[in-house]
């Protein structure tokens, strides 16, 4: 049953669509009747699993390879997105950098750098050469996926926190340049996704530590963030510009509990 039936033949970009949480996204903006296209920067086989699974909830969808911080890829893919259809939203979830955790003082600049190419300046890019295809229809959305890491301290996760700080502000620039253009540009940021690809490239235990602190009693799942994402990118919103959804089971407003204690 489609929620947000104003996506209904729309063209979506999910850019890191392949797995994990943009897999998700794809599905859940595919049953809303989006055209998604999957990117991805490694597996094949995984993006065309995705764009099947897709496609057999009635839409066209098909897998784009294309490293998100290689600026001439981005360029090929968007020149591949004009032919396809042009484009009505744009979903930026690639990301690397914790394939290597490590303490700030102790990051090394070529991973650094791949890591801004990636999570900073590849959304970046994509949101200028969206530009002109998503006002070309009229307007249209863009959605960055950010980190609690981008405003708290985690250990091991400088890399990826920083980029995604910088994601944080970038989005706000973009949200008001943007806005008049009848784009409308935010963000999501998930408390611990469990079931992501986090789980097995940063700390195996991260799930059982932050479950029992989640005020919800569960930590975020995959489709918890698609269908925040989904719905910035409906019609439902009009209005939200430039913010950033939380979420996170009330896991921050919750965060000195288990220093005080719960009264």
């Amino acid at each position: 049953m489609r929620t947000y039936h104003s996506l209904a033949g729309k063209r979506a970009v999910v850019l890191g669509g392949s797995r994990g949480i943009g897999r998700a996204i794809a599905l859940r903006l595919a049953s809303e009747g989006m055209h998604v296209l999957v990117n991805y920067a490694r597996s094949l086989e995984a993006a065309e699993a995705t764009a099947e699974e897709c496609r057999a909830l009635g839409v066209e969808a098909e897998p784009v390879l294309a490293d998100v911080g290689d600026p001439e890829a981005l360029r090929a893919l968007f020149e591949r997105v004009e032919a396809w259809g042009g484009l009505d939203a744009l979903v930026n979830n690639a990301a690397r950098g914790l394939e290597r955790p490590r303490p700030a003082m102790e990051q090394r600049p070529r991973h650094l750098h791949r890591t801004m190419d990636v999570n900073l300046f590849g959304p970046w890019t994509a949101a200028q050469m969206a530009a002109p295809l998503l006002e070309a229809r009229g307007g249209g959305a863009v959605v960055n996926l950010h980190s609690p890491g981008a405003l708290h301290y985690l250990p091991d996760y400088a890399a990826v926190g920083v980029s995604k700080g910088a994601l944080a502000s970038l989005t706000m620039y973009l949200a008001v340049e943007l806005a008049p253009r009848g784009i409308r540009v935010n963000a999501v940021s998930a408390g611990w996704v469990e079931g992501s690809d986090g789980d097995h490239s940063y700390r195996a235990d991260v799930s059982d530590r932050v479950r029992p602190h989640v005020p919800a009693g569960r930590n975020v799942h995959p489709d918890d963030v698609a269908a925040a994402v989904a719905w910035l990118c409906s019609d439902e919103a009009p209005m939200l510009i430039g913010q950033t959804i939380h979420l996170d089971g009330g896991f921050n407003a919750a965060s000195w509990r288990p220093i005080l204690g719960a009264e």
